[in-house]
């Protein structure tokens, strides 16, 4: 007889099983077989139930497949860790001091990268192309850090050498594949849905450990999981499986009345009047609760993130890349199955006999150097069989074919046979980079920023000492990938031809390239141009006082112009007042106004060169400044270069 707890863990496993058998019923059925063939198709790897005809007897799988995953994984990674930085974050718009931020930035990244997040998003992507969904599991480990220290010895100039443990909270992404994941059917994503689950098999020492150190209750861990087909493989198991485990966790809403202390119900369905909350279960062999408890989490969310690799309205599971050129696969390995066969019938030497010719209990047999007897002539016994010569077309319909995945797939890297032009192959990568840059916007929002940000939760919640709790707002980077980094490249190569080199607008477009470079010094190269691209104080400074010496000089010789034709209209009144009938007495003054006139002509001379003049003294100082500029400059540059790589 069982008591009432243990009655209650039964309850609560018969509940979720009745859920997780149909969650998983429902995925087997409708896309088990199709991402089985997926794989194999992109593994190359043949099964019976891959021929396209009943006598086929090739078995070569095409690679045109493989190589559009490989090059949209490889876009998708380069466009998200192409640079150093692959996420940031932005603090609130009133705090004006943004340190705090970039610290937690890098110190987010720095750990994420330490348990191994980038190969962890690359096979998630891999996942994404293969089956159309990548799926990822964010795990919160406490793991017991060793590092060397050397402790100070009284009386000894060295130190004893030790090591020094500490604890660690480690958050690690672990990518799931959707064989091994089961959602509710009526959700679109894993929020909605009313739980998740994680199908995984682990050795049997894990959940003895966890039995031992109390986090897993003492079950039986014998049962019978041998049909559990977790995705295909085609490797032998071993005969024993007595040392591993189904291991069945579960985030969701459970009703509350299976976490109290009795359990009055067994049904598996749950009323009106049930308060559901948010929980976790651990389930050993499909029979036996592990574990049960509230989700512990402070933002109660689910560590689970999802994307899809293309969009299917309504469904939870997305199509990949092995979907979209699935139809074009299977006509190319028809084809060049065919061929091969037609070859074997063609290049294998088969012979037509009359059997009443020949001797009676002979093998009849074609191999070099063989003598074959017949009764009679042997032009009329035996006869070789001619098959016929192959047709040529099949070598343009296998490029048509080819062609048809590319435009599927959207893989601009695949082999094209030479025939296209540079401006068509530039056509093809500049509508292949936008749906590549579709993938990765969605990408992004759905799986990239929910992730980043519940890695922070996480370490704001478990690491106290080094993470502050604040607000912050993550922001992917979303650099170009590689097809999109040679395309732009070439664009820029075609304006700096077209452009002069003393403009502007050269270097600029120069600095440009040399940022989507990926050569080792790039950073380098980078710093230098900016630095000649930003205006020197100094060389400023001269400009300005160059500019106001020529102004000062205009004036001087405006002004000048004017006293000259001032004197020489005084000169004028003179000559007119001598040779006119005018009293003593106006000659005089028409004389003192041309004295006057004179002399105020003389002083803008002076003037006028003293302005000329100017520009010599000025250019001494300039000399000087210039000199120390370059000297400043060429210290720069001995830095650069001197800087490690």
């Amino acid at each position: 007889m069982l008591d009432k707890k243990e009655q209650q863990y039964q309850a609560l496993a018969s509940w979720l099983m009745y859920r997780l058998d149909g969650y998983r019923n429902h995925r087997d059925i409708n896309y088990t077989a199709k991402w089985d063939e997926y794989y194999r198709i992109w593994r190359g790897i043949w099964d019976s139930s891959d021929r396209t005809r009943t006598a086929e007897r090739s078995r070569i799988i095409a690679p045109a497949t493989q190589q559009a995953v490989e090059s949209s994984v490889a876009e998708l990674e380069e466009a998200t860790f192409g640079r150093g930085k692959w996420f940031d974050i932005q603090d609130d718009m009133l705090d004006q001091d943004n340190s705090e931020a970039e610290y937690i930035r890098n110190l987010l990244q720095e750990d994420l990268e330490k348990t191994g997040c980038k190969d962890a998003i690359a096979e998630v992507f891999l996942n994404g192309a293969i089956y159309g969904t990548g799926v990822a599991k964010i795990v919160v480990n406490q793991t017991v850090e060793r590092a060397p220290t050397e402790q100070p010895v009284e009386g000894s100039m060295s130190g004893m050498r030790g090591i020094t443990e500490y604890a660690s909270i480690d958050v690690k992404i672990e990518p799931i594949s959707p064989h091994e994941f089961l959602i509710d059917p009526a959700a679109n994503s894993i929020d909605e849905a009313l739980g998740v689950a994680h199908e995984v098999i682990k050795p049997r020492y894990h959940v003895v450990q966890g039995i031992q150190s109390g986090i897993y209750r003492d079950v039986p861990l014998d049962g019978d999981y041998d049909t559990v087909k977790l995705g295909f493989d085609g490797e032998v198991k071993q005969a024993d499986e007595s040392d591993s485990v189904k291991i069945t966790e579960y985030w969701g809403l459970v009703p509350k009345r299976f976490l109290k202390a009795k359990a009055d119900k067994d049904d598996f369905e749950y009323s009106k009047k049930d308060e559901l909350v948010e929980a976790v279960v651990t389930i050993c062999n499909d029979e036996y609760i592990l574990r049960v408890e509230e989700n512990a989490f402070m933002m109660q969310d689910r560590p689970f993130v999802s994307y899809q690799h293309d969009i299917i309205p309504n469904k939870f599971w997305g199509r990949g890349v092995v979907e979209k050129g699935y139809n074009a696969q299977k006509a190319l390995d028809a084809e060049m199955r065919a061929r091969i066969d037609s070859m074997a019938l063609r290049n294998t030497m088969m012979m037509a006999a009359d059997a009443t010719r020949l001797p009676r209990g002979s093998k009849f047999e074609v191999r070099a150097g063989k003598t074959v007897l017949t009764n009679g002539n042997p032009r009329d016994a035996i006869m070789p069989l001619d098959m016929g010569a192959m047709d040529a077309s099949t070598f343009n319909q296998v490029a048509s074919l080819q062609n048809m995945i590319q435009m599927g797939t959207g893989s601009a890297d695949m082999a094209a046979g030479g025939q296209e032009t540079a401006s068509g192959m530039s056509m093809m990568q500049s509508a292949s980079i936008k749906r590549q840059k579709r993938t990765l916007m969605n990408f992004q929002n759905t799986f990239l920023i929910p992730m980043i940000n519940k890695a922070m939760y996480r370490k704001i919640q478990f690491d106290v000492d080094r993470y502050p709790v604040t607000d912050y707002k993550f922001v992917p980077y979303s650099t170009m990938g590689i097809m999109a980094k040679e395309l732009e490249m070439q664009q820029m190569v075609q304006m700096m031809q077209a452009i002069p080199a003393d403009s502007p607008a050269f270097n600029v477009i120069l600095l440009a390239m040399f940022q989507n470079s990926s050569i080792h010094n790039r950073d380098q190269i980078v710093f230098a141009l900016q630095q000649g691209l930003q205006a020197d104080p100094q060389m400023q400074q001269m400009q300005d006082m160059a500019t106001q010496l020529q102004i000062q000089q205009a004036q001087a010789e405006i002004q000048k112009t004017s006293a000259e034709a001032e004197e020489e209209r005084a000169k004028a009144m003179l000559h007119q007042a001598q040779a006119g009938a005018l009293q003593p007495t106006e000659i005089d003054m028409a004389k003192e106004q041309v004295q006057i006139a004179k002399m105020s002509a003389d002083v803008q001379r002076q003037q006028s060169e003293t302005a000329r003049n100017q520009p010599e003294v000025e250019h001494l100082k300039s000399e000087t400044i210039l000199n120390l500029a370059k000297a400043r400059a060429e210290g720069t540059k001995s830095v650069i270069n001197t800087r490690p790589q």
